[in-house]
């Protein structure tokens, strides 16, 4: 007789059909919800293992299998809120509801990465070497909280037309504001690591196509953390000057948002070229502001 599904999972497939079936219904916000409370719930059962942060000014930690020593990825202690806390929830209503500016910049992204970091983990300690599902409902969930605010279904992919070939660009998000409006583009990742090149390539085809500032890149990321299973020590896998040079002599991104804001991203906003990286949270506060 096979396995069932683990419940985690069975809330995952529904989201991934309620995404394919319109990512702006509340059925989706509802599906976020489910996910999020079987994960919270299947993640008490574990230990709390403290991680080593090889930088300065955060403290991270893993949940742990003490019968196999089994660790999920690192968890930022002071993001993360503790499963008794009610911010999340009341995140999750106040999207249901569409006022997901009733909370603060700092509460909003505390919630989006302890939703986010509790289904990552969840699955890491469910399955073995399973990037894609957390990556897709990560995915699915920034997707549809940007959906929300700007009123607007995403699209994933765009025609990009020469004289001689047509062809599509696939993209994570195109949310297309209207007429005389700029339209979006937001690659959404848990992490970028060496392919993050390819966010300002596509910018760059987009911007060749029809014209620089018709779409502005909204890299949207969770965290560049990386764990060292030998020793415990998580270290932040970034690239400051490969990001320059892409904004330079590449294209430019708008905006990088995380969840998790690695320090040597964040300086990249005091250098030339400044690249605008912010906390998740503020694109609630400036989305009409970047759209106009």
């Amino acid at each position: 007789m096979p396995r069932a599904t683990h419940i985690i999972l069975q809330k995952y497939e529904a989201l991934k059909q309620s995404i394919k079936d319109d990512a702006l219904s509340e059925r989706t916000t509802d599906c976020i919800i489910e996910a999020f409370r079987e994960a919270r719930l299947y993640l008490q059962g574990y230990a709390v293992l403290p991680l080593v942060y090889d930088g300065q000014g955060k403290e991270y930690f893993a949940f742990q299998n003490t019968q196999n020593g089994k660790i999920s990825r690192a968890v930022n202690r002071s993001l993360f809120l503790s499963f008794d806390n009610t911010v999340a929830d009341v995140f999750l209503q106040n999207v249901k509801a569409r006022e997901i500016t009733n909370q603060t910049s700092e509460e909003i992204t505390k919630a989006c990465y302890t939703i986010a970091i509790s289904f990552c983990c969840s699955i890491d300690m469910l399955k073995d070497n399973d990037q894609k599902t957390p990556g897709t409902f990560f995915e699915y969930f920034i997707g549809h909280l940007m959906a929300v605010q700007l009123n607007v279904l995403p699209s994933n992919q765009l025609d990009v037309l020469n004289m001689d070939m047509r062809a599509t660009l696939p993209t994570d998000f195109i949310f297309d504001l209207g007429e005389n409006r700029p339209k979006f583009h937001v690659p959404v990742k848990t992490s970028t690591r060496e392919r993050v090149v390819q966010v300002w390539a596509h910018q760059r085809v987009l911007d060749g196509v029809y014209g620089a500032g018709r779409f502005l890149g909204l890299l949207s990321c969770l965290s560049e953390t990386k764990v060292n299973h030998q020793n415990n020590v998580v270290t932040e896998i970034c690239l400051p000057d490969q990001w320059r040079v892409y904004q330079l002599f590449i294209a430019q991104m708008k905006r990088i948002y995380y969840l998790d804001v690695p320090q040597k991203y964040d300086n990249l906003n005091r250098v030339f070229p400044p690249i605008h990286v912010k906390p998740f949270g503020d694109f609630f506060f400036e989305a009409e502001v970047l759209s106009n």
